[in-house]
């Protein structure tokens, strides 16, 4: 297979690819809403400064496109859209990979590892006819959250060629593949877990008059994220920390996402109340048959405690198993002691790289980059 090129630079052109976007993405099931065009330029829109240099790699073959790198250009390093913003911000995108077909893996990733190191990393005074020279040079490449089966990792592995390449696991994601069934998914749980969730439903109905409520139209929209952002507040500012929701950019991307979300009938605001007070919230998005758990908030000073977290989750759950969506995704934890591992039978480690070229100057941070991994693990083994 021989593949063409095309390079975007420019806000206009990023905006204008929304139809071939849309278009390409539809034939990806295996993708999430994290590389979904709303999400991605909504947050190119919302985070991105002033020397930020968009670069989103196009592939063809022939008339049809085959893959969609979505890059950019950040304090000399070539970084994924969605990624690089301030910590305190961040939107935590996930699972990050190039938007092509698993059956193109291979030839893309080296065909994309081609492009850029054509374009981006070889100092020559000619080039390809498609290369798009970008005005701030990129010395180094930062990938976050992908898995180990994306075609980002062939693309990583493709460059390893030309780059020394320095990855570690940042955490591990946890999913439940939901059965057809509300019986089916009891069946699947601990004696021990039955146990306490039934214990859970029966304090918050009886004795608390529970109520779960969607937040699934316009009209209801602001009320349902007052009560998300109140919660999440509450939770963190209770470990004395500030929460992402005193962050106007994290507000102000989110808002505008879910609003899209809640139009393309992706957003899942749900509120948890107990005797008329919300004391729970999860905000989730439903995209290509899973729900992803994305944020949540959580009043832990009510009493009794209801665990109502664990009840929260349970019960969108079951609304997802009533609603035949096929996996419930919790997203990256920790390896190891996780609460997500009681409700989950599927586990995937998320990585996250960086590459520097080959050349003699980076002998010296490759070194103190394993030995520092050697160091790592031998801490984690040992605890």
């Amino acid at each position: 297979m021989v593949l063409d090129c095309r390079i975007i630079t420019t806000e206009k052109g990023f905006d204008q690819l929304r139809g071939t976007w849309d278009a390409h993405m539809i034939k990806q099931p295996h993708l999430s809403f994290f590389l979904d065009f709303t999400w991605l330029n909504t947050w190119w829109h919302t985070y991105a400064g002033e020397n930020d240099h968009l670069y989103i790699v196009l592939l063809f073959e022939g008339d049809s496109l085959r893959a969609i790198a979505p890059f950019y250009i950040k304090d000399h390093t070539l970084r994924l859209i969605g990624t690089g913003e301030a910590e305190q911000e961040e939107v935590a995108s996930e699972y990050l990979d190039i938007i092509c077909s698993p059956q193109h893996f291979d030839v893309v990733g080296t065909a994309l590892a081609d492009v850029i190191m054509d374009c981006l990393f070889r100092h020559h005074q000619t080039s390809a006819p498609y290369c798009q020279k970008p005005t701030t040079q990129a010395k180094d490449i930062v990938l976050n959250n992908y898995l180990e089966s994306s075609c980002l990792a062939r693309f990583a592995k493709s460059m390893g060629r030309f780059f020394f390449h320095i990855s570690r696991c940042v955490g591990t994601s946890y999913t439940c593949q939901l059965p057809a069934s509300q019986d089916e998914f009891h069946q699947q749980l601990s004696p021990s877990f039955k146990k306490k969730l039934k214990r859970h439903q029966n304090q918050w109905r009886r004795a608390n008059s529970g109520q779960w409520e969607r937040y699934r139209y316009l009209s209801e929209f602001d009320q349902g994220f007052a009560h998300l952002s109140r919660l999440h507040q509450l939770r963190w500012q209770s470990q004395g920390k500030q929460g992402v929701f005193s962050e106007p950019r994290f507000v102000d991307f989110h808002q505008q996402f879910m609003r899209q979300a809640l139009m393309n009938n992706w957003l899942e605001l749900w509120v948890l109340f107990a005797r008329g007070q919300a004391i729970s919230a999860i905000y989730a998005i439903t995209y290509n048959e899973t729900c992803y758990f994305y944020q949540s908030g959580l009043d832990t000073d009510f009493k009794p405690n209801l665990s109502p977290g664990f009840l929260s989750h349970f019960l969108l759950i079951e609304n997802c198993i009533e609603r035949q969506i096929k996996y419930y995704d919790f997203m990256k934890g920790a390896r190891e002691n996780s609460y997500k591992q009681s409700f989950t039978n599927i586990k995937r480690d998320l990585f996250e790289s960086r590459l520097v070229l080959k050349k003699a100057s980076n002998l010296g941070f490759v070194m103190n980059n394993k030995l520092k991994q050697a160091r790592d693990f031998l801490l984690w083994k040992n605890q």
